[in-house]
């Protein structure tokens, strides 16, 4: 988790390169304006190939591109910081600060080996839109999560890409910038109070929080439109995110309804389960005190004949009958629990455990109702 974003106010003796000559009283006169953080490729740098594998809707996928080891480099070791002089406003350079991670010129090569790769895949599995958008969005997903207690400015997607690894700015502007550069719209959804980033992408409805735009988590895996329970320490996103638009797509994501669907039966079947387990627990309890009361009549039903005592054995018949059949009538009852648990059960876990393949996943809760 790490949402920081930097912005740095130069002082005039900073700036004197950039004067524009003075004014009318002598005063110096200051250009405003803003300085986005820039590649500049780091000459002498080897090219890397960087391989990834991941599973989308069951199958295991495995992309690899090559990286320009100057481009990386540079990113590396670029200013990610914002620098405003003169009288440039506070807030002024709020609204391209993502962008200029995800549209950065010098990474233009990599996003296209790389986005070629996805629509390689796209083409000769037939996705349609939608599963395009979560075809990516395992791949990013799918690396590895990990944060710098140093340095808390985000990476530029090509970093992110060759160290497969980065926390939630750096995954979600990765994805962020190769959905955009797919025609989509798509959002960064910065959550100040809770020091956090996820990606938006457009829906039909009021999306998260109203944004309209469908919640992405990149930093587990997780559907398109499913918001985390909680983040990595504990913490629950309760803030209503600021919206910063990457790029001018249009193309939307058009499953949030089944998304939704889905999410609402793993609920539904999380809530029965956890109403369940202990009636089949109480029930197991009730039946083994039946078992015992059986297997005693039982016994005593033994001994009587053993004793060739047979009206005793005829006039304890009718008890041990009641208590057989009460036994057999709770045995039947706790099955029917235990299969509506274990039900419930199957339903959650084959959802959780096939959150990189929304179509099959929809498929089977349609089937199992």
């Amino acid at each position: 988790m790490r949402a920081r974003v930097l912005a740095l106010l130069l002082a005039p003796a900073i700036v004197l390169g950039l004067l524009a000559g003075c004014n009318a009283d002598g005063t110096l006169k200051l250009p405003t304006g803003v300085v986005y953080p820039s590649i500049e490729p780091a000459a002498g740098t080897a090219d890397l190939t960087v391989n990834q594998t991941f599973r989308f809707e069951g199958a295991s996928r495995t992309v690899s591109v090559l990286v320009d080891g100057e481009v990386y480099a540079g990113a590396k070791h670029a200013e990610k910081s914002v620098i405003r002089f003169g009288k440039a406003r506070e807030n002024d350079w709020i609204e391209e600060y993502y962008p200029a991670f995800v549209f950065e010129k010098h990474q233009e090569a990599f996003f296209s080996a790389l986005i070629g790769q996805f629509r390689a895949i796209r083409d000769a599995d037939g996705l349609d839109s939608d599963r395009y958008v979560e075809l990516m969005t395992a791949y990013v997903q799918s690396l590895a999560y990990k944060t710098d207690a140093v340095n808390l400015s985000p990476k530029f997607p090509v970093e992110t890409a060759a160290e497969r690894a980065g926390d939630c700015d750096d995954k979600a502007l990765l994805l962020g910038a190769m959905l955009a550069r797919e025609g989509y719209d798509v959002a960064i959804l910065l959550f100040g109070p809770e020091q956090h980033v996820a990606l938006g992408i457009r829906a039909d409805g009021p999306g998260y929080s109203g944004t309209g735009y469908a919640y992405i988590e990149t930093t587990t895996q997780g559907f398109v439109g499913m918001p985390p329970e909680s983040l990595g320490n504990g913490e629950r996103l309760a803030s209503t995110p600021q919206v910063f638009r990457l790029g001018d797509g249009s193309a939307a994501y058009g499953a949030a309804a089944q998304v939704t669907e889905i999410l609402a039966a793993a609920d539904a079947a999380a809530r029965a389960a956890a109403d369940l387990a202990p009636r089949v627990k109480a029930a197991d309890a009730g039946l083994a005190s039946l078992e015992i009361k059986t297997r005693n009549l039982s016994a005593r039903l033994d001994a009587l004949a053993a004793a060739s005592d047979a009206a005793g054995y005829n006039e304890l018949v009718p008890a041990y009958n009641a208590a057989a059949s009460d036994y057999n009538e709770a045995v039947a009852q706790r099955n029917a629990l235990a299969k509506q648990y274990d039900e419930a059960g199957r339903l959650h876990n084959h959802i959780v455990e096939h959150l990189d393949d929304r179509v099959g996943v929809i498929q089977f809760i349609r089937a199992n109702r």
